[in-house]
């Protein structure tokens, strides 16, 4: 088996990245001579990048679980971690194997990747909020789990999804108590050392892990990630935010991080996994509760904060938000989309500074564009720049051909980050990646100084009388209205043209009762352009979401289509 212990990535200063199709991409202006222009390193596998921080930081705290109150050093990490590959390696789960997680975040959800990581197999996450047709799906559609991690409060639906889908092993976690023809994982581990089983791992073609999409638009897809593919993500978010005066060494073992988003989803995951590549204390919450993660900033006083839109809102709203104090914050980046205008006000009021947005999928490793310190200009609604050996460029989804900046167009992605391809999926990755550039279904544009903006999805896209409308711009202009709450537009039919326009509303509490829908679109007829104000408008009283916070816009449509029909 390959040594590692002296493995170093190589900073180059001074020579352009080899992803970059274009010298000249103006963003690229913006970029200070502490930050390396590329990053080369020789293919590591995961586990192997994360025990540099268990070797420097054995005795740092490495995970505090907030519910019970539990801690776990970086030594402990490894030994548990390490008890799990033996057992598991033991147990005949070999390279390309599956091993399953159906988990909220949880100390032993993160013993669990390390352990399967380390043998080479394939993990795979498995959202605990998913029903249990999804999870049939993502069993069946995998095809490799014969081993699966489940914590007790996802037991019920496992156990009704066996009798459709044969899983050899069941390991319950969260629980000392074993379900019928389960094991616990204390029961699992109890007599076995931690040995780590010699496996030779291909970090460049070898899968690292099978992250299935949220499935907005259809049945989740598995993504393939390799090892290199999370590791080159990790190294250039992370070489891309760093301090002139500090390198990454340095600050090793003095990061607190809140592990807010679920490690299930990628961004949750790509998170995790950089934040132990610097031996950062995780302070981790099974689920979101907005005061409580408001007491934690108070305590731990973390500098930057990471979060869905959802969750903004929620800490917005806590009666806790104007009382903690939150100064030891410097930075705040909202993931999967911005902030409406008046909810960034209110963060601004209090933090004394706006929330900027990262962006990413899946299929890049969840991380493609940052918003770093070191940017001239904070612009809330911009995505930032590409990371280090990212290139971007917005094109005609028609033809491909590369538009200039300041039109809308399709967002492609050029970079080690991007995945190797969807599972058991051969038409759709030709169709997918083509030369290198992913094609990501999304409408972006990419203004004078090379600042991205995220504009909606081109499935998205509403279609009225000719013109093409985008929600995102109907939705942000309703936001102006004082009585939304939030809102969701998405194309309804309509038996004379086709397709119209129609809003889904959640009016703040105290507008309730005394506004019309008539109202908002008189209101809006006002404000836009007369192709793109909603002709219909129904109130609700909370908008449908994915597992990680974004509207669900496929369940919106389906709604439309059912008021059509019934």
């Amino acid at each position: 088996m390959k040594d590692y212990s002296n493995w170093e990535p190589i900073l180059d200063y001074e020579n352009e990245s080899p992803y970059l199709k274009n010298p000249n991409r103006p963003w690229l202006k913006h970029r200070p001579d502490y930050i390396p222009k590329s990053i080369k390193f020789e293919p590591i596998p995961v586990h192997e990048y994360l025990k540099r921080a268990f070797t420097k930081c054995p005795n740092n705290v490495c995970v505090h679980y907030k519910p019970n109150d539990k801690k776990y050093t970086y030594r402990e990490l490894n030994y548990i971690s390490g008890k799990i590959a033996n057992v598991l390696y033991e147990a005949g789960v070999r390279k390309g194997d599956g091993v399953g997680i159906m988990s909220s975040s949880c100390p032993e959800f993160l013993f669990c990747i390390l352990g399967i990581l380390e043998i080479g197999a394939i993990l795979v996450p498995i959202n605990p909020l998913l029903k249990e047709a999804d999870v049939t799906h993502i069993l069946k559609d995998s095809g490799i789990i014969n081993t699966l991690f489940v914590h007790k409060k996802n037991f019920r639906i496992i156990n009704r999804v066996r009798k459709e889908v044969n899983i050899k092993k069941v390991i319950l976690i969260g629980t000392e108590e074993a379900k019928p023809d389960t094991i616990t994982l204390q029961e699992f581990i109890h007599e076995n050392a931690p040995k780590h089983p010699e496996v030779d791992i291909d970090p460049r073609n070898n899968i690292a892990t099978l992250l299935y999409t949220g499935g907005t638009t259809g049945l989740p897809k598995g993504v393939m990630l390799t090892h290199n593919n999370i590791v080159a993500c990790s190294l250039s978010s992370l070489n891309g935010l760093k301090d002139p005066d500090v390198e990454l060494e340095e600050v090793m073992g003095k990061n607190t991080v809140l592990t807010v988003l679920p490690i299930c989803h990628s961004f949750g995951f790509q998170i995790l996994i950089s934040s132990l590549a610097l031996a950062s204390m995780l302070i981790m919450f099974d689920s979101f509760n907005a005061n409580e993660v408001l007491k934690a900033i108070e305590f731990y006083k973390p500098s930057l904060f990471i979060g869905v839109p959802v969750m903004f809102q929620m800490l917005v709203n806590s009666p806790d938000f104007t009382e903690r104090d939150l100064s030891s914050l410097e930075s705040a980046i909202s993931g999967s989309a911005a902030l409406s205008p008046e909810l960034n006000n209110r963060w601004d009021d209090i933090a004394k500074f706006k929330v900027g947005q990262g962006f990413g999928l899946t299929e890049t490793s969840a991380i493609s564009h940052m918003r770093p310190t070191w940017l001239p200009k904070i612009i809330p609604e911009s995505i930032g720049i590409p990371i280090i050996d990212t290139d971007v460029k917005i094109v005609n989804p028609d033809t491909l051909e590369e538009l200039p900046s300041g039109e809308t167009g399709e967002l492609l992605i050029k970079g080690p980050q991007v995945m190797k391809g969807y599972w058991k999926r051969p038409e759709e990755n030709v169709k997918t990646i083509i030369d290198e550039w992913l094609r990501t279904g999304d409408l972006a544009r990419m203004d004078d100084d090379g600042y991205f903006y995220i504009e909606g999805r081109i499935k998205d896209i509403i279609k009225y009388k000719g013109y093409k409308v985008m929600p995102k711009e109907v939705e942000k202009k309703l936001c102006e209205h004082p009585a939304v709450l939030e809102v969701g537009v998405v194309s309804a039919p309509d038996p004379n043209i086709g397709e119209t326009i129609k809003a889904y509303i959640a009016l703040k509490p105290e507008y309730r009762e005394k506004i019309s829908t008539h109202d908002i679109i008189e209101w809006s007829k006002g404000k836009m352009a007369a192709y793109k104000y909603p002709r219909q408008v129904e109130f609700v009283n909370i908008l449908p979401r994915t597992s990680i916070g974004k509207i669900f816009r496929r369940k919106l449509r389906e709604r439309a289509v059912k008021k059509i029909l019934f």
